[in-house]
């Protein structure tokens, strides 16, 4: 399998329901619904075809098995969360909804992960945190002189903070409260994150 920031087939991950054909949605809605009663592993591709109003070869054509529809749903979902909210004043509501969301969907968000290989879902989460942690900086680097390199290496110092207490969070079984932990976060990288840009900048 490919890496995980891209759909099985198809082009680029966005939101279920953007750009996408109606039979993948049909299909991804069909899966959400039978996962509300049954666990992903007694999941068909029969009964999420009939749920959908679609045959077997529809479901063949945009998906390789249940897990390969679930892995989309997922990370759809996660790339939705993140970017919903991906400015410095609303990042943490994001992260929150999102660390929430694969607390709720427990099962079935570890069904998915398990399936991935670590470089995989940690290339996957880099992925979209990173372009959070852009939009960021963009806003907070306003009127600052910096080298794109440095700009660059803040971007990815933060990303990586988060990132690393992100998968430690599912290493562990998301035993630590979400709120806790995104509240400690928020607290570390609040203005934190401006005055690293502002020492880069009298570098010089």
């Amino acid at each position: 399998m490919g890496d995980v920031s891209t759909p099985a087939r198809g082009g680029a991950v966005s939101a279920v329901g953007i750009d996408e054909p109606r039979s993948k949605i049909a299909l991804a809605a069909a899966l959400k619904g039978a996962l509300a009663t049954t666990p992903l592993a007694k999941v068909t591709v029969s009964g999420l075809a009939a749920a959908a109003g679609v045959n077997r070869q529809t479901f063949y054509s945009h998906f390789s098995d249940v897990y390969d529809l679930a892995r989309w749903v997922f990370t759809t979902e996660v790339a939705s969360h993140i970017m919903a909210h991906a400015s410095y004043d609303q990042w943490a509501d994001g992260f929150s909804e999102l660390l929430n969301y694969m607390k709720q969907n427990h099962d079935q968000a570890y069904a998915v992960i398990r399936s991935l290989r670590h470089d995989e879902l940690e290339r996957f989460f880099h992925h979209w945190l990173h372009n959070m942690m852009q939009v960021i900086v963009a806003e907070l680097d306003d009127g600052l002189r910096l080298r794109d390199e440095d700009r660059e290496f803040v971007i990815d110092h933060y990303t990586l903070a988060v990132l690393g207490h992100l998968l430690h969070w599912l290493a562990t079984d998301m035993r630590e409260n979400p709120y806790v932990l995104i509240e400690r976060l928020e607290f570390i990288l609040h203005g934190s994150v401006r005055e690293s840009l502002e020492r880069f900048a009298s570098r010089g």
